[in-house]
């Protein structure tokens, strides 16, 4: 069997660990590979001949502004005939943000002229690691199933190994309690059901969000709790706010139809003395003050 047989070179391209994918000159999508599938959740059979540039995956970068069509890499590959990359975030089928390494290349003819582009994705380190320790915690039921987050009982005790480096070493770090906003009403209307896929997409966009240092664990029944490492009460605000516009992005699929769900957060950095019941209240008294203000919103409390 020759080499540059095209069946050889699909069956090689769809081995590979990485998503790739093939564009004509048009940016009409002509090979979709099985890591393309499930780095993005989308079936080849439902992209194949689908324009790239329609943005079914909402790039964004790493402080959630959307990459426009023609700052995009394979947009940029195409038009200067060179290889470009950028580190994004791409929108999952089911609605969360997964954190991925583009790189597009041109493709030429035989004349030289560009007749397309390939663009490769892989999961970001921090991504692909939380994944792989992710399966070693459930096996421990250390994860949250419906959220895929820590539960309650880890990020209590990430919680007190925190405070008990800050009593010892004043290293800051600050916290934040998150909750989806308005679910009573979105229970009402889309039935309880929801709640499975709002969580999951939640927690996962979360954890994506999030530095390797720091945690995610489901707090209650539509709340997270965050412990945001090294990071000063000055720094929290930022955090937070990035936070708040990479949960803005999610979707979640029900019934065909695509919602859109918001957040609030309420946030505090530790203080001298504090004990997780003191942290944790004031982090709660904080979102409880978003909620008020219609949701949407981030509130910091100090003392």
């Amino acid at each position: 069997m020759a080499i540059d047989d095209p069946e050889v070179l699909h069956s090689v391209l769809d081995s590979l660990p990485m998503g790739v994918y093939l564009v004509d000159r048009h940016g009409k999508i002509l090979l979709w590979n099985s890591a393309a599938e499930r780095v993005t959740g989308y079936l080849r059979q439902n992209v194949i001949g689908q324009s790239a540039q329609e943005g079914f995956l909402s790039y964004t970068d790493n402080n959630d502004n959307a990459l426009e069509a023609q700052n995009a890499p394979l947009s940029m590959a195409m038009r200067e005939g060179k290889p470009s990359g950028a580190v994004v975030n791409l929108l999952h089928k089911q609605g969360y943000r997964v954190p991925v390494r583009l790189f597009a290349s041109p493709i030429r003819n035989s004349h030289g002229s560009v007749t397309g582009a390939a663009e490769s994705f892989v999961e970001t380190n921090s991504a692909a690691k939380w994944t792989e320790r992710r399966s070693s915690l459930a096996d421990y039921g250390c994860i949250d199933e419906a959220s895929g987050v820590l539960t309650r009982e880890m990020i209590v005790l990430h919680l007190r190994e925190n405070l008990a480096l800050f009593a010892q070493k004043p290293v800051p770090f600050a916290i934040a309690c998150i909750a989806i906003d308005h679910l009573d009403e979105i229970k009402r209307r889309d039935g309880p059901a929801v709640l499975a896929p709002a969580l999951s997409v939640f927690g996962l966009t979360l954890e994506n969000s999030l530095r390797p240092t720091d945690f995610v664990g489901r707090w209650g029944e539509n709340e997270f709790l965050v412990i945001l490492t090294e990071c000063t009460a000055e720094g929290v605000a930022a955090s937070s706010e990035r936070l708040r516009r990479m949960l803005n992005q999610v979707q979640v699929e029900w019934w065909g139809d695509a919602l859109r769900l918001t957040a609030s957060l309420g946030c505090t950095a530790a203080i001298r003395d504090d004990d997780v019941e003191a942290l944790v209240s004031r982090a709660e008294a904080a979102l409880l003050e978003s909620v008020q203000r219609g949701g949407n919103c981030v509130t910091i409390r100090g003392t």
